[in-house]
């Protein structure tokens, strides 16, 4: 499953910091109009996914920054770099490659000179987990691990200053993308260390990302801490790690309801589906693999065929492999008949969307339901 990477705080657009509200001289006409013009632009690029807008408002923040003179006006000089980062940042998640976000983290950077942590400790931290969101996204964009490291030593100083009595839900935010980081990380070097600290830090989060006052952040966490502890079960022996994210998932799912959330509620049953399936292949007796089945087909009532083919197909892939476990177990042919079905609409869906690593995944599978079925 994806992952994401909230940004905050202050006025926001799309999540990221724009605007800290500090008071500093009045700017000349002319940079403030051009100022203005860019956060409009930038709100409109953010809002309706106009990046010629984000490009407008890039020019736009560099232009101001050219009439702004830092000795002058230091806290507005930093608020610019970071609006220009925020653009620069949503600009890159929408186009591959490197280079937007790259610079994003740049300036961030240079946001960061004015916005000193001992003078202006809330205005560092938020730009520190902008900074290290941007490195986040880098990180999994490039090979290896150095960006990633440098987005957790990043999060992990945010959480000293967005501490649970000064800023609750801030801090929150900081022990969530610190558990999203950490995940990626641990997904990317195998062991079982960072996903350890990934599950400790979504637990962390879950302390103030409450139920009660927060209840699609805290459905959210339930889902990135289902699938670290699902993870992490996959590289363990035994079955506790793997019955706890399902436990996580079915959390998550009283809270992403099919009626408030259907696509988060679908592709949620999808990953309870898939944690079922693990777990169901290392206890005895089918139950957990049977509740696996319905998790998936439960899915498909919103992930359609018409509406969403490519997922509905990977869905399609999902039951082929449970209900070939339940062959496994029992040794009902019918389950073969049921895993074809399955392999065969979404090999179709996968050579139609010309998604050759999907296909190369889905190929083996149906030559072992076959070597199964012709094996009877």
């Amino acid at each position: 499953m994806s992952n994401f990477f909230g940004n905050i705080d202050h006025q926001s657009i799309d999540g990221k910091v724009t605007s800290a509200g500090v008071a500093a001289p009045v700017l000349p006409q002319e940079t403030k109009a051009l100022f203005d013009r860019a956060h409009e632009l930038l709100k409109q690029g953010t809002q309706s996914e106009d990046n010629r807008a984000l490009i407008e408002a890039i020019d736009a923040y560099r232009r101001g920054l050219g009439l702004l003179a830092r000795p002058e006006s230091p806290l507005q000089w930093a608020l610019a770099h970071t609006n220009l980062a925020v653009a620069l940042e949503t600009l890159g998640e929408r186009e591959n490659g490197t280079a937007r976000i790259e610079e994003a983290v740049k300036v961030y950077r240079e946001a960061l000179k004015e916005y000193a942590r001992e003078r202006e400790p809330l205005d560092w931290a938020a730009t520190q987990m902008n900074l290290g969101n941007a490195l986040a996204r880098l990180g999994e964009r490039e090979s290896g691990t150095a960006r990633l490291e440098e987005a957790v030593a990043a999060f992990r100083e945010v959480v000293k200053e967005f501490t649970p009595p000064r800023a609750p839900l801030d801090w929150a935010a900081a022990q969530m993308n610190l558990g999203n980081t950490l995940r990626v990380l641990g997904e990317r070097e195998g062991g079982t260390t960072r996903l350890e600290e990934s599950v400790e830090a979504y637990r962390e989060a879950l302390k103030e990302y409450t139920r009660e006052r927060v209840p699609l952040d805290w459905a959210t966490t339930q889902i990135s801490l289902g699938a670290a502890l699902e993870t992490l079960g996959e590289r363990e022996t035994g079955t506790a790690r793997l019955a706890e994210a399902v436990e996580a998932y079915r959390e998550a799912l009283q809270e992403l309801t099919r009626e408030r959330v259907p696509l988060e509620w679908a592709t949620t049953q999808n990953n309870l589906g898939t944690a079922l399936k693990d777990l169901g292949t290392r206890e005895s007796g089918t139950a957990r693999l049977a509740e696996a089945v319905e998790a998936h087909r439960e899915a498909t009532q919103e992930l359609t065929r018409e509406r969403v083919p490519l997922q509905w197909a990977v869905t399609q892939h999902n039951l082929a492999v449970v209900h070939r476990a339940l062959f496994e177990k029992d040794r009902e042919p019918r389950h073969l008949a049921d895993a074809i079905l399955a392999i065969d609409g979404a090999l179709e869906e996968f050579r139609t969307a010309n998604k050759s690593r999907l296909i190369e995944m889905a190929e083996p599978l149906r030559e072992k339901i076959l070597a199964a079925k012709g094996a009877l």
